[in-house]
């Protein structure tokens, strides 16, 4: 890897992403779970280190692998249509330590039909969170949509729970 970032296209994808192993590389990259315990403030600079770069102006003494990792943390925790920084648990590197919780939490607690309506709640509205997080934010929703969508989500959740419950 260069040393020099002079030159360097922070917005290149760093992966052949005509093939699916850059792709796959791609998105290993940007939803690492590590990410999550990454600092407000350091965010906050690996914002103005993707911003400063797409500007032609690197501070001095930077070097690509900075980028490079700026480049990661910028991509893992702002959204792609508005650049605002996204809440920790909707984002996409959260799905890995955040769906195991709530799979080990449904795992342990199926006994009671409280407890299985509960957990599927819980685990229908993490999603809806993750999936409002990442929306396509450029396609407007109204509120009545979301509502809706989640509502019929986390019925049917709730539902297909129960009902296999009962078969059990």
């Amino acid at each position: 890897m260069e040393a020099d970032p002079s030159g360097f296209n922070i917005d290149a994808p760093r992966w052949d992403q005509r093939t699916f192993l850059g792709r796959v590389k791609h998105f290993l990259n940007i939803t690492d779970p590590r990410t999550v315990f990454v600092s407000e403030r350091e965010l906050d600079w690996a914002k103005v280190m993707v911003e400063k770069s797409r500007m032609g102006v690197v501070p001095p003494g930077t070097q690509v692998e900075q980028l490079l990792y700026a480049k990661k943390l910028y991509d893992s925790a702002f959204h792609p249509d508005t650049g605002e920084k996204m809440n920790v648990i909707g984002r996409m590197s959260f799905q890995l330590p955040g769906g195991m919780i709530l799979t080990g939490f449904m795992l342990q607690f199926y006994r009671t039909m409280p407890a299985v309506i509960f957990w599927q709640w819980v685990n229908q509205s993490f999603n809806a969170l993750v999936n409002y997080t990442n929306r396509n934010a450029a396609s407007p929703t109204s509120v009545r949509q979301m509502a809706l969508s989640y509502f019929t989500a986390t019925t049917t959740a709730v539902a297909t729970a129960v009902g296999m419950n009962m078969l059990t």
